[in-house]
């Protein structure tokens, strides 16, 4: 049995980082946890949301068919839950993929409104590690140690910095005219650029900062190094 990471319903790409400029519009389980319990909780994705074709071996002749499923939890700003998350098995190459709902990141348990709002107060607000952990006390959580603040806003800074080039080009094609004050930091222009983008396009106004761009990363990277 061979196992991959998550794939995208609509589009095949890995999941978390779909195109947004091929598919705008995932299924509303991937856009926040409640949806998700909602529409998926312990029963398992719709049948009209499973990949049309193994995202690893791209045979179209049969679907992916349910195959097991796993829990994660998940913390939000106002909750900390158990999701079921399943995984999909090719009849052909018996490839499997676990299926993660795009506001999450494989091996995460913050969701990704969550990190913005964390990786938010560091950056954008200057606050210290120190501050933000001690604020974060209070989420359902627990809290978020200070390590782990560090390795986010690491992690999300070089994300940005790898695909500013391509984001900028997306948000630009949206909005041609976009016009923003001066910024601090990369964080803060780009951060309000995606938030004037959404005003504009909506699509995109359900989808968060970083939401957006998880699912752009992997469109963002193909275009401009492959």
């Amino acid at each position: 049995m061979q196992a991959g990471p998550y794939r995208c319903p609509p589009c095949g790409q890995v999941p978390a980082a779909c195109s947004l400029a091929s598919s705008p519009d995932l299924p509303l389980w991937h856009r926040d946890v409640a949806h998700y319990l909602e529409l998926v909780g312990s029963h398992g994705i719709p049948e009209e949301d499973r990949p049309p074709a193994c995202p690893h071996c791209r045979q179209n002749q049969h679907r992916p068919h349910r195959h097991s499923h796993y829990e994660r939890m998940v913390c939000t700003a106002s909750q900390h839950v158990r999701l079921c998350i399943f995984r999909l098995r090719c009849p052909d190459c018996r490839y499997v993929h676990s299926v993660i709902p795009a506001f999450l990141e494989p091996y995460h348990t913050l969701a990704l409104d969550l990190q913005e709002e964390l990786v938010e107060a560091l950056v954008g607000q200057d606050h210290s590690l120190e501050q933000v952990a001690e604020a974060s006390e209070t989420l359902p959580n627990g809290g978020v140690s200070e390590r782990t603040l560090s390795r986010l806003v690491q992690g999300w800074t070089q994300r940005l910095h790898q695909l500013e080039q391509g984001l900028w080009i997306f948000l630009l094609r949206r909005v041609p005219h976009l016009s923003l004050s001066r910024s601090p930091t990369l964080w803060s222009s780009l951060r309000l650029a995606w938030q004037a983008t959404r005003q504009a396009s909506p699509a995109l106004r359900p989808i968060g900062f970083l939401h957006g761009l998880n699912r752009l990363a992997f469109f963002l990277t193909v275009t401009l190094h492959g």
